[in-house]
């Protein structure tokens, strides 16, 4: 009986495959980081007694190869055009690892792209009418604006503001988060407003929109006089100006007056009116003994429709 020692020598058959720390990563950025940025180095590994090389691949999805790019060598995923996390908010890859051996090794890379307030608003219409009417209530909206923010977040959260040159922001007012206009009370006369609107980014971003108002609401006119009761000498010569009458707006402003005229029955015969600038004057001399008071009516035609008359004792 003999006994025999028998050695057996293992021999390497290099058929270790590259492996990564990990299957998956996941990876977040800015969409505004810039280009060539390096965004994470894929390192893989094949046991500390082998001698292959390994080199790096990228395998992708649809078009995101456009993104970015692996050195062959080092592993190192750049970006390689800007992100536009409008455009594709997701982007994911395979960074693929083979050694000489022809092993490949796999890992699966998840990058989200965050949002950056690049983005004006947007208003659905270049501008907008609203009309106003005497029956407009003051808890129903004349009209709203609407605007559209493409970022996310706060940098798409959007407040509406007025702008006007007269005294439209006391007469109308918006609600900051809706777009909704309401009157504060009727007033005469078209006008245009501006609406901002503006995001709640930490640099905000706005743009804006005109907003046409017209409305069919009268204003109030009065008979203004330059003072409280005319006066005028006896004897003076006939053309003398005796005073002068103009109309108002309830807000001071002048009226535009197409014409001034006496009314027959209110003394034509002793005063005249400049048509235009309503400057009464005398067309004869006066005597107090005959006649010491006149009453005139006055007859104003305006550029809104009717013809108003305003009438006062002198």
């Amino acid at each position: 009986m003999f006994d025999v020692q028998v050695y057996i020598d293992v021999v390497d058959a290099d058929d270790v495959t590259p492996g990564f720390p990990s299957d998956v990563i996941r990876l977040e950025f800015r969409e505004d980081i810039p280009v060539s940025t390096v965004l994470y180095i894929a390192r893989a590994s094949v046991g500390v007694n082998t001698n292959n090389t390994i080199s790096y691949r990228l395998i992708v999805e649809d078009n995101h190869d456009r993104y970015f790019s692996v050195d062959r060598w080092t592993g190192e995923i750049r970006l390689r055009r800007s992100l536009d996390r409008e455009t594709a908010s997701f982007h994911r890859f395979t960074v693929a690892a083979t050694a000489d051996n022809a092993n490949t090794g796999y890992l699966n890379v998840l990058l989200t792209v965050t949002d950056v307030n690049d983005h004006n608003p947007v208003f659905s219409q270049h501008s907008y009418v609203c009309h106003v009417t005497s029956s407009t209530s003051g808890d129903i909206p004349v009209c709203a604006v609407i605007a559209s923010d493409a970022d996310e977040g706060d940098n798409a959260k959007i407040v509406y503001f007025l702008l006007a040159d007269d005294d439209a922001l006391d007469i109308f007012h918006i609600n900051a988060h809706s777009g909704a206009i309401y009157v504060n009370r009727s007033a005469p006369g078209n006008r245009t407003l501006t609406v901002v609107a503006t995001d709640a980014g930490a640099l905000p971003r706005n743009s804006s929109a005109l907003v046409v108002v017209t409305s069919d609401v009268l204003p109030v006119v009065n008979c203004a006089v330059d003072s409280t009761k005319m006066k005028i000498e006896e004897n003076r010569p006939a053309h003398s100006i005796v005073g002068s009458v103009h109309l108002v707006y309830d807000d001071g402003i002048n009226v535009v007056v197409t014409r001034y005229q006496l009314i027959e029955d209110g003394g034509q015969r002793d005063f005249d009116i400049d048509a235009k600038t309503g400057v009464i004057v005398t067309k004869s001399i006066l005597d107090r003994e005959y006649l010491s008071s006149h009453a005139l009516s006055v007859s104003a035609v305006y550029s809104l429709p009717g013809e108003p008359v305003c009438s006062s004792l002198y």
